[in-house]
């Protein structure tokens, strides 16, 4: 009774029940793709375990089951090579959480790397790929921009 009185008091006001923080998870995501744009396990490390937890904490999502698989495969991740690789998974289940997101209170571009083949999220329409590093800091291009 408790359960239910909570979620129409919540419907009432106009909050889901089932809502996310679609900024926390971006900031989080953003976090941990300039730590691999400055080449910094350690901080990707913590970057993606604070990134996992995030995903594991919210409420029900879409991209939730997909999201959090791939968040706890790059926090395993032992090395700076790994995290890249596995980076593409965490940008494709991150882009499909922004795109489909009403309000984002801020530009996103999706980015791509056509040397590996794969994406990222920044907040800056600026290039720093961070499946490179620094040896290719600037490959790559815009492929699409939310809002």
């Amino acid at each position: 009774m408790k359960k239910t009185f909570l979620s129409l008091a919540l419907m009432l006001s106009g909050i889901s029940a089932f809502a996310y923080d679609t900024e926390t998870l971006l900031n989080n995501y953003i976090n941990l793709k300039n730590a691999l744009v400055n080449s910094d396990s350690k901080a990707a490390s913590e970057a993606a375990a604070t990134l996992y937890q995030s995903v594991k904490n919210e409420g029900e999502f879409t991209q939730k089951a997909e999201l959090l698989q791939a968040t706890e495969k790059l926090s395993k991740a032992g090395s700076i090579e790994k995290q890249r690789s596995l980076l593409n998974d965490v940008s494709v289940a991150m882009w499909k959480l922004v795109d489909n997101e009403e309000k984002v209170n801020q530009t996103i571009y999706y980015q791509y790397c056509p040397m590996k083949k794969s994406y990222w999220l920044s907040k800056e329409k600026e290039i720093k790929n961070p499946y490179y590093g620094a040896s290719m800091l600037t490959c790559g291009k815009v492929t699409a921009t939310k809002p």
